[in-house]
């Protein structure tokens, strides 16, 4: 009887788990079109995910946005995510370059940030728990 309740927990705890979670999403998935949402200063900038010559995913600035400090120290064209990493099958860790970062440098501080981030469907990923550092949305042309 011990044994059938066993089994039967058990049954039960892997059918109700998110499957979504456990199948390994490709970090091809990154490629594309992006504008940053609910970013603070960096919110509107848009940016194009790519891989380059190593096959390692980089982000260009391919529109900013009005805010001066961005028009200041930022350009289109320049790369302002430098890295993504996987975690685990659905989670991975985003490095955006700071702004003004040449700046932080000069005085010996960080000159970026890692978000950790999970995709919400194929068009949406979320930055941090629950979105609490802002999302990137697929620009759909």
């Amino acid at each position: 009887m011990k044994r059938l309740l066993f089994v039967l927990s058990v049954l039960f705890f892997t059918t109700s788990c998110e499957n979504t979670k456990l199948t390994k999403i490709s970090d091809s998935n990154f490629i594309g079109n992006w504008e940053l949402k609910d970013r603070g200063i960096l919110e509107g900038i848009e940016i194009e995910i790519a891989r380059d010559e190593k096959g390692e995913l980089h982000g260009e600035i391919t529109k900013l946005n009005d805010n001066k400090y961005v028009n200041l120290f930022m350009e289109v064209g320049d790369q302002l995510l430098t890295g993504i990493r996987r975690n685990s099958n659905y989670e991975f860790t985003i490095t955006e370059k700071k702004i003004a970062a040449p700046l932080f440098s000069s005085y010996g501080q960080s000159t970026s940030k890692d978000y950790k981030s999970i995709f919400d469907g194929e068009n949406k990923i979320v930055l941090g728990k629950k979105g609490a550092e802002g999302f990137y949305v697929r620009i759909l042309d």
